[in-house]
C-alpha cells in the first residue's frame, strides 16, 4: 500500500515540477488516470509554480540542478569562486589553466608516493612534478 500511495506522490509531484518535460507530464496524466483514477487537466498557470534559477542567481545549485551540461558547454570550473591560501600563489600557474586545485594536486602526487601499490617509475615522476611546483619531496 505504501509504495502505491509513493508512487502516486511521485506522479503528482513531476506534474507541478517546472523542470519535467511535457511528453513526461502526459504520461503521468494518463497514468494517474488510469492507475488510480484521478483525472488531471493541463497543469495550472505557470505562475504559481516556482522559476527554474536562474545561474546568476546561485551558480554552484544551478550546476548542481542541470548536471553536466555546464561542464560540457564550456563554462568555466566551478572552482571559481574557491578561496585559495597564499601559499598557493607561484605554485598553481599552470595548474589554474587546466582548473584544477594544487593544494589537491599535491595531496594527491604525496599519496601516490605513499602507496604501496603504486611503481616506482610512477612514484619517480611524481617526485619531479612535486619538484616542479616547489614542493618539498620527502
Amino acid at each position: 500500500m505504501a509504495e502505491r500511495g509513493n508512487r502516486e506522490r511521485g506522479l503528482k509531484a513531476a506534474l507541478h515540477n517546472p523542470r519535467v518535460s511535457e511528453e513526461a507530464k502526459q504520461r503521468d496524466r494518463e497514468i494517474l488516470e488510469t492507475e488510480f483514477g484521478e483525472h488531471f487537466e493541463k497543469e495550472p498557470d505557470m505562475s504559481s509554480s516556482p522559476d527554474i534559477p536562474e545561474e546568476s542567481a546561485d551558480p554552484i545549485r544551478f550546476k548542481q540542478t542541470i548536471g553536466l551540461r555546464s561542464s560540457t558547454s564550456g563554462e568555466e570550473s566551478s572552482s571559481k569562486g574557491k578561496t585559495r591560501s597564499s601559499s598557493a600563489g607561484a605554485r598553481s600557474s599552470g595548474l589554474q589553466d587546466e582548473g584544477k586545485d594544487p593544494e589537491n594536486v599535491i595531496r594527491g602526487l604525496k599519496a601516490a608516493i605513499s602507496n604501496p601499490n603504486v611503481s616506482e617509475k610512477a612514484k619517480e615522476k611524481d617526485r619531479e612534478k612535486l619538484r616542479d611546483l616547489g614542493e618539498p619531496v620527502d
